[in-house]
């Protein structure tokens, strides 16, 4: 079964699909090269979760393109490429 992102918001939030601010997915011939971002979700499986369907929601990226949830049994080093740079947000939820 398909959704689309007017079956998901209500009517309050059905102008978020016209904000120009959201990411798309189909590339314009006119646009500048599209660039690499990892996004990174640290907690609980259960907010994990959460979040990737709050962020379909929002239509920002579909569940299916996130990879399986996997625990991190020691320490995580992330190593950023030459270049690259991070910025990290914290929420309690």
């Amino acid at each position: 079964m398909a959704y689309f992102a007017s079956d998901l918001l209500g009517p309050r939030q059905s102008s978020l699909q016209t904000d120009p601010f959201l990411l798309r997915t189909d590339p314009r011939p006119d646009a500048p090269p599209r660039e690499d971002l990892r996004h990174i979700l640290l907690g609980s499986p259960a907010v994990i979760q959460q979040t990737i369907h709050l962020l379909h929601r929002l239509n920002y990226a579909e569940p299916g393109l996130w990879s399986p949830t996997i625990a991190v049994e020691g320490q995580l080093v992330i190593t950023p490429a030459q270049g690259e740079a991070m910025s990290l947000l914290r929420r309690f939820v």
